[in-house]
């Protein structure tokens, strides 16, 4: 089979799109992955072709020098040019690889019109950031709540998406992608869809989490509630790793009781907002040693010194590093959280940016970590709620659960699995 891929620019997103096409490959089908020009190694690293978006590349340049991601705030600023500019970029692909499906990460627009104009079979998307539905007891994108609790905040919730789906999806975002699908031959979304349609594709999508850790929701389309399939963290098959690609004090994790690692993702990274001040609240701490990754080595040096309990890497393995680890300091993200998780281990998360404080109100649902709801916590923030974790047996017994439901799902093999499915399916429906 062919297939086309496209991911968003973030590393986040390329990741777990990274595990599919290195999945997709090894089972023999033809795999061309669109994605911005930095992400070009994670790409050849697969098997699968790069190819480089142009028009997208020029819709995302601003939010790569400003460190965002386009897909919380002002959207609908984000999407004026965007579906032209991934339509332009699929039509160039088109021109000498015709693929079966098309898999894309967030704002499938383009692949939803070329799809209706009968350019491409099928399209798929693939869930890297927290799942959104549209029902009464579905938290709102950017909220960072739990599902309500009492009939009064039910209704009230209710309330907020009749007007998400009736005010702000007519006045600001629709109109935006009607634009660009006139100009295609199309017509404009239908004004009573319901708003997963906006976000994921009713034929197939797959969501790298677990139904529990996405509260247990129903998607308000019947479509989507049909072909919507949890796989569980999506991470590529780990390269031989020797010695020397481990630091050279790495025999003192394997050996220590408690370790807790300390890391701020790929997007969000400045030190200062989370490493330091967890340095600062543990670097005493009877017991503990402290791993922590960041590309910051040498700012984090000339700001704590050398704490004796505290080891610095600009990268590590993760299939590593994790399952040494008796806590996991992070702002959140959501690659991060379910592959911590499916190593059992629990989570103290301090992220307020784009989805980082919705994924953090799925820890804390499931009872896997505490959410400090800042970006810049006090170290007596980070003490006490890191204390409050590794003191309470409880959070790990959780944290062993969800794993355990993680890991039964699947992964990169199931997702191709389903896309497989798929592929067959719209085959005989043609």
């Amino acid at each position: 089979m062919k297939f086309l891929l496209h991911s968003h620019f973030p590393a986040g997103h390329a990741y777990p799109m990274q595990a599919v096409a290195q999945a997709l490959v090894a089972r023999g089908h033809d795999v061309v992955w669109l994605t911005s020009a930095d992400n070009e190694a994670r790409v050849r690293a697969t098997g699968a072709a790069f190819v480089a978006t142009q028009a997208i590349a020029s819709v995302d340049a601003p939010l790569m020098r400003e460190n965002a991601t386009g897909l919380f705030g002002t959207r609908h600023v984000q999407l004026e040019q965007r579906m032209d500019a991934q339509v332009a970029d699929y039509r160039a692909v088109l021109q000498g690889f015709r693929p079966d499906a098309l898999l894309v990460d967030v704002l499938p627009h383009g692949a939803r019109a070329l799809h209706e104009l009968g350019e491409i079979p099928v399209y798929a998307t693939l869930g890297v950031i927290p799942l959104y539905g549209s029902t009464a007891n579905a938290p709102l994108p950017g909220s960072g709540e739990c599902p309500p609790t009492s009939w009064f905040s039910l209704l009230v919730n209710a309330m907020r998406h009749a007007l998400n789906r009736w005010a702000v999806f007519p006045l600001l975002l629709r109109p935006a992608i009607n634009r660009q699908r006139v100009s295609l031959g199309l017509r404009g979304l239908p004004c009573r869809e319901p708003p997963e349609y906006f976000a994921y594709s009713p034929h197939l999508h797959v969501q790298a989490s677990s139904r529990t850790l996405e509260f247990s929701q129903d998607a308000g389309s019947q479509q989507h509630r049909q072909h919507t399939t949890y796989v569980g963290p999506l991470v590529t098959r780990p390269a031989a790793t020797t010695s020397e690609d481990l630091p050279s004090w790495w025999s003192e994790v394997l050996s220590h009781e408690r370790v807790i690692g300390i890391t701020q993702g790929t997007l969000a990274m400045n030190p200062t907002s989370l490493i330091i001040p967890s340095i600062e609240a543990l670097h005493d701490e009877p017991g503990t040693l402290l791993v922590v990754v960041s590309p910051h080595m040498k700012e984090i040096e000339s700001r704590v010194g050398s704490p004796s309990n505290v080891r610095l890497a600009e990268w590590l393995p993760y299939h590593l590093l994790l399952p040494r680890l008796s806590l996991l300091i992070t702002n959140g993200g959501y690659g991060s959280i379910t592959q911590a998780l499916s190593h059992k281990v629990p989570l103290l998360c301090a992220g307020q940016s784009e989805d980082k404080r919705d994924t953090a109100a799925r820890v804390v649902w499931a009872g896997v970590g505490i959410d400090l709801k800042t970006d810049n916590p006090s170290p007596g923030q980070v003490r006490m709620a890191a204390r409050q974790i590794l003191n309470d047996k409880g959070y790990q017994a959780r944290a062993q659960r969800r794993g355990d439901e993680l890991n039964s799902l699947g992964g990169a093999e199931r997702a191709c699995d389903c896309l497989e499915e798929l592929v067959e399916t719209a085959a005989i429906r043609s």
